[in-house]
């Protein structure tokens, strides 16, 4: 049974990472620009605050997280101690950092989205280890979930406003996708494709945003396995933690919703048949 795990609900819940070295959640509340951490087994709870809206977090090899926040990515410890890593030069107003993940080599890959959620403005880009940023995809409205297959030849890619996932071929060697392809056309579906995340068979789990719902699909052949219902319409992102990985963690939010919900904006959990894939360390 779906069970509430945090403290409190937020107004846009995002990017759950299991920590698989400290074996505590992470989430983020993008536009309140806070980090939270809660370690589930001793219910111990802790808020971190930046000076700005903060849209994608994860593990880093030198400690701490990575953190994309304004138009910067930071290094941000849990005593609250933020070093800036990287600025975007002439950044692009229209547009804020969305959704991020490192890859197997350290390198994090991050979108921009559209601020009125309906231009075309934003786009995907890598910052490479050795703090080279570039871009690899424009003509995007907002970049959301991203996940790799096991061997690292597939990466996952979601454009919220298109109700696709796609795949494209990936280098991880050289850091490049090609090959763009459509896995999925979720139009047919309530809601749109948010936050993403794999499990160790291959198979997607993806939030729908205004859908209340988990869709759990296989990328092979786009067939919609099974999905999980919410008990709230705004689903922003999954992650598998937890003992052996099989415990699915749900982030929501309450914007856009005219009333919300009395479930509204709180991150749930839910044990799953199935196991996830530890989440990769960002190499800064």
């Amino acid at each position: 049974m779906m069970e509430i795990i945090s403290p409190y609900s937020g107004d846009l819940y995002e990017g759950p990472i299991w920590h698989p070295e400290e074996k505590v959640l992470y989430w983020i509340n993008i536009l309140a620009g806070t980090i939270h951490r809660l370690d589930i087994k001793k219910q111990i709870y802790q808020e971190i605050k930046l000076k700005d809206y903060v849209s994608a977090i994860s593990p880093s090899i030198s400690g701490g997280l990575i953190a994309a926040s304004g138009k910067s990515i930071y290094s941000v410890t849990l005593d609250g101690n933020v070093k800036e890593i990287y600025t975007v030069e002439n950044w692009d107003s229209r547009n804020r950092f969305n959704d991020g993940k490192c890859d197997a080599l350290g390198r994090f890959w991050i979108g921009t989205m559209n601020l009125e959620e309906k231009y075309p403005t934003a786009g995907f880009y890598v910052l490479d280890t050795n703090l080279k940023f570039k871009q690899v995809l424009d003509d995007v409205t907002i970049s959301n979930g991203l996940a790799w297959n096991e061997e690292n030849t597939i990466l996952y890619y979601i454009d919220t406003p298109t109700k696709k996932i796609f795949s494209f071929d990936f280098d991880l060697e050289k850091g490049k996708i090609d090959n763009r392809k459509v896995v999925i056309d979720l139009s047919s579906q309530q809601g749109s494709p948010d936050g993403m995340t794999i499990d160790s068979k291959g198979n997607l789990w993806v939030a729908m945003f205004g859908g209340a719902k988990v869709l759990h699909i296989d990328p092979k052949n786009g067939d919609i396995i099974d999905y999980l219902e919410v008990p709230t319409p705004n689903v922003t992102s999954v992650m598998f933690g937890g003992d052996n990985l099989s415990t699915l963690y749900i982030t929501t939010a309450k914007i856009h919703l005219e009333n919300p919900d009395k479930n509204a904006g709180y991150v749930y959990a839910e044990k799953t048949s199935t196991s996830g894939t530890k989440i990769n360390f960002c190499g800064f």
